[in-house]
């Protein structure tokens, strides 16, 4: 039948070549492309020149066997008002006929008619030539069959990861390498599988690492499995972090890589030993100095995993603080809750070094690491203190010290000099504030003397009224005194005055007592001072 066919359209070709005319044309696109899943239409245009016809059943759409050159019929349409149209039994056929419905043939201008088979659900074993096939009959020739092919490509995107990545081995420790594997379908045209890394506290992940394999297409497929696996050397700093695997091909869009169809690992547990312990004190005085019967609480911290605090095997994870009073002096251990040591009721006794040593283990090994804090326990809180250096030591996996650092400690607030400077100038000024005071007040005593009242001075010899008589002398006239007649002689007689004192208030300056005749140089003169007033 398709040798009569092309037989007779070489005829009808021939035929028209000598009378100077073409037979119809068929057209159809040169390929299509899709995704795996979505709906695709198939169209055929054909056009009948002047005086032509198509027969109804003529118009065909075809599929190229697997393999072969040969095409076998899909489906068969009429012309408009002419028939139905129909599937055929091939197999290529009824891998279509659940999911593909043919349109009617319609006109989309002079002579020119479309035939359009439609899949609703491509899969990509739909991928392959499309051929349609149109035979046209004439006036004065038999049938003549024309044809146009279209190549069906198919896309797939790519796929989520099919399993959840573990790292091996279980027990990590730091500075040790690790496996990290994914397996994904990378979609059509292939794409690439990338490894991101996320660490605690950053939200930002870092791409690691993606695969460099790109598989070999091959029609009909659309599922292209790659595996690939990472060994990265892992750190402290990756303790609880994730590993994020990710699938990109060209078909995602709209999104970040990290972000495209993932698996992720579980936050990975990085093993690694205890670090320099950092003691804070609470309060924090200058130099370390502290009054007695005052209280302190030093608090010792340290990253490991495990950590010294964990509740795991308190045995090997624990925090110990030991107290010498003097450098020879054997330790003493101090109990302390979970790192944190509370000094209460401070006395002297209690100056000198409080050491704390942090302890982890895993995977039969143990570590640990110290560092030292001095105390000074005074009296007075004005004392100065010399500065304390704290002292780490970091004991390897035996127990046995290690490399030993030291550097000086800082405290917070004013230097030394700069508070005796304000020390000193505060004496100074209460220095002044007393001696202003004394001043002040002897100022206020003598002006609350010199504000009495002074009474007016009474004129000298203000009593005229004294009166004056010779009397013997009581004593010297005695007989029976031995001088008796030594006195007798010499007329010893006394001289007296009557005094009156005037009790009115006077001056306080001294005055002289007169004798009648005025003079000043009696021997009864005297100087009387008078109490003041």
């Amino acid at each position: 039948m398709d040798l009569f066919r092309r037989f007779s359209c070489i005829l009808f070709l021939s035929t028209l070549y000598i009378q100077g005319r073409d037979c119809g044309t068929v057209q159809t696109s040169a390929s299509i492309t899709t995704t795996n899943g979505s709906s695709v239409d198939l169209t055929c245009d054909y056009t009948l020149d002047q005086g032509d016809s198509v027969y109804g059943g003529f118009i065909v759409w075809q599929a190229k066997k697997s393999g072969t050159s040969e095409y076998e019929n899909i489906a068969t349409f009429s012309p408009p008002g002419e028939g139905s149209n129909s599937f055929t039994t091939t197999e290529s056929a009824m891998n279509l006929k659940d999911r593909a419905e043919l349109l009617n043939v319609t006109s989309t201008g002079s002579n020119t008619y479309r035939a359009v088979m439609r899949v609703l659900e491509v899969q990509c074993l739909d991928e392959k030539e499309y051929r349609c096939s149109v035979t046209f009959r004439t006036s004065n020739l038999g049938p003549q069959t024309e044809t146009a092919v279209t190549s069906l490509i198919v896309q797939a995107p790519a796929e989520r990861p099919y399993d959840i990545p573990v790292a091996e081995p279980s027990n990590i420790e730091e500075n040790m390498k690790i496996n990290l594997s994914c397996t994904a379908n990378v979609g059509k045209p292939p794409g690439k599988i990338k490894w991101w890394r996320y660490r605690d506290q950053v939200n930002a992940p870092l791409l690691m690492e993606e695969s460099s394999e790109i598989p070999v297409v091959q029609p009909g497929v659309c599922v292209y499995n790659v595996t690939f696996s990472i060994q990265p050397v892992v750190t402290s700093d990756d303790d609880q972090s994730v590993w994020r695997c990710s699938v990109d091909n060209e078909l995602l869009t709209g999104s970040l890589d990290q972000n495209k169809p993932n698996q992720e690992t579980a936050r990975i547990n990085v093993f690694y030993k205890v670090r320099a312990p950092q003691i804070t004190k609470t309060p924090n005085t200058l130099n370390s100095q502290y009054s007695v019967g005052s209280s302190v609480n030093l608090t010792c911290e340290a990253k490991g995993n495990p950590s010294p605090s964990t509740h795991i095997d308190k045995n090997i994870n624990k925090y110990v603080w030991m107290f010498k009073a003097n450098p020879g002096d054997n330790a003493t251990e101090l109990s302390s809750n979970n790192g944190v040591l509370s000094l209460n009721n401070l006395q002297e006794t209690d100056t000198g070094t409080y050491t704390c040593t942090a302890f982890n283990g895993f995977n039969g090994k143990t570590f640990n690491s110290s560092q030292y804090q001095e105390l000074q326990i005074v009296k007075t809180t004005t004392t100065s203190a010399p500065t304390t250096t704290p002292f780490v030591s970091t004991a390897g996996p035996t127990g046995n010290p290690g490399t030993e650092s030291q550097g000086e400690e800082t405290t917070d607030g004013l230097s030394g000099g700069a508070i005796a400077g304000i020390v000193i100038g505060v004496i100074a000024i209460l220095v002044l504030i007393v001696v202003a005071a004394l001043c002040l007040i002897c100022r206020n005593r003598q002006s609350k003397g010199d504000s009495i009242d002074e009474p007016p001075e009474k004129p000298i010899r203000n009593n005229q009224d004294l009166s004056f008589v010779n009397r013997p002398d009581i004593v010297n006239n005695d007989k029976s005194s031995p001088f008796y007649s030594q006195e007798k002689k010499h007329n010893t007689d006394l001289h007296y005055s009557d005094l009156t004192f005037d009790d009115k208030p006077r001056s306080r300056k001294p005055i002289q007592i007169y004798d009648l005749n005025g003079l000043n140089n009696s021997p009864y003169s005297s100087e009387v001072m008078m109490p003041s007033v």
